[in-house]
C-alpha cells in the first residue's frame, strides 16, 4: 500500500474514532485527548472486535467488547476483568504509520508514511463517497469545472487540482480508492475562503458525484 489520504484532519476531533478502508486494509483511526493520531488494523487482539467501535479514554483506545485499553503505542495496559494484571507486551494490534500534513490524515500500512507534497495553506471543504471507478470520477470533474482541464499532482494516490473561477488559487481533490468502484474524495481549497465559497465547492463536488455515478450505472 502506498501512502494514502484516509480523511480530513478536521473530521477527526480529539477523543474520536473513525473507520477507514483502503483496498484490503480495514483500519481504525483515532485521536487521543491530547491530539495524537494513531492508525491500527481494525481488529482487537483479544476477540477480534472492530476497534473502530471503541472509545477513547485519555491517551488510550478501549475496545467496545471487553474494554481492553491500548495506549497510543499500541500496548494493552488495562483489562477491566483483571485490573491487577500487567498484560504482556505481545498483546498489541497491528500498527500502521500515520502522519498529518496539508489538512489530511495519511496512512501507510507497510512502511513510513510519506505524504504527497501539497500547499501548506489548504483549507478543508468536505469528504464524500462516489460509487464509481476512478477514471469516470476524474472525467466527471473535468467536465464540471469550466476553467480548463484538471491537473494531476499525483497518480498514486490520485490527487488533482483545478481552477475554480472566483477562488483564484484553485482546489485540490485527493481521491482515496476505498474499494473497487468506491472512492472517497477529500476536497480542499488553496486560499482563505468564505462560507459561501465552501458551499459552492461542496455543490460542485456533489454534481460530480451524480454525474459519475450516473455514467457508471449506464455502463453496467
Amino acid at each position: 500500500m502506498t501512502t494514502q489520504p484516509v480523511g480530513l484532519s478536521i473530521d477527526l476531533a480529539p477523543q474520536q474514532v473513525m473507520r477507514a478502508i483502503d483496498g484490503q486494509y480495514d483500519m481504525a483511526v483515532w485521536r487521543s485527548t491530547s491530539g495524537v493520531v494513531s492508525a491500527w488494523e481494525n481488529r482487537c487482539p483479544h476477540r477480534g472486535m472492530r476497534l473502530s467501535y471503541g472509545f477513547v479514554r485519555g491517551e488510550s483506545l478501549a475496545c467496545a467488547y471487553h474494554g481492553w485499553h491500548y495506549s497510543c503505542e499500541g500496548y494493552c495496559h488495562y483489562i477491566p476483568a483483571h485490573p491487577e494484571l500487567t498484560p504482556p507486551k505481545t498483546v498489541r494490534p497491528v500498527l500502521y504509520s500515520v502522519v498529518e500534513q496539508s489538512g489530511l490524515i495519511w496512512v501507510n500500512t507497510e512502511q513510513d508514511a510519506m505524504p504527497v507534497a501539497l500547499p501548506d495553506d489548504l483549507q478543508p471543504v468536505r469528504s464524500l463517497v462516489i460509487e464509481c471507478d476512478l477514471a469516470t470520477a476524474v472525467q466527471a470533474l473535468d467536465t464540471r469545472q469550466p476553467h480548463g482541464g484538471v491537473e494531476s499532482l499525483s497518480d498514486t494516490p490520485k490527487i488533482i487540482t483545478f481552477e475554480t473561477g472566483g477562488i483564484s488559487q484553485g482546489a485540490v481533490v485527493a481521491i482515496q480508492q476505498s474499494q473497487p468502484n468506491r472512492l472517497i474524495v477529500h476536497m480542499l481549497v488553496q486560499s482563505a475562503v468564505t462560507a459561501k465559497d465552501k458551499i459552492a465547492l461542496s455543490r460542485l463536488i456533489e454534481s460530480v458525484r451524480r454525474q459519475a455515478e450516473s455514467a457508471c450505472n449506464e455502463a453496467t
